[in-house]
């Protein structure tokens, strides 16, 4: 004769590694949108202090000193600094662009932050 097998007996081998499986499976998905989120984080606190330095570079522009190294230190990392004038045609005005990134020069395709502001040209009326 067979043996009757109690209903509560418990989980059987097969049935744990498939729970196991299931939840190693689980896991590892959870663990790659934390990562994807990590990534977006670190993305996001380095383009906000890049906006500060180019927010410090537009205020040096605008009253008329020249950059010092020390305000484009941040995150103990130094970034770069590119600022672009142009005078704005039928107009008193003069276009300042400030891209800030990473590395050794700051162009339109590897700046993190562009900012754009607006002066009045030397010898215009405010």
């Amino acid at each position: 004769m067979t043996e009757q097998r109690d209903s509560q007996a418990g989980f059987t081998l097969i049935e744990t590694l498939v729970a196991l499986a299931v939840l190693a499976v689980g896991s590892v998905t959870l663990l790659a949108g934390v990562e994807r989120h990590v990534v977006g984080v670190r993305g996001l606190s380095d383009r906000i202090v890049a906006r500060w330095v180019a927010e410090n570079a537009m205020a040096a522009t605008t009253i008329g000193v020249e950059l010092q190294p020390q305000w484009t230190r941040a995150l103990a990392r130094d970034w770069s600094v590119t600022r672009r004038t142009r005078p704005l045609e039928l107009s008193d005005l003069q276009v300042v662009t400030v891209l800030v990134g990473e590395g050794s020069s700051a162009n339109d395709e590897a700046a993190l932050v562009s900012l754009t502001g607006y002066l009045v040209r030397s010898g215009g009326t405010p």
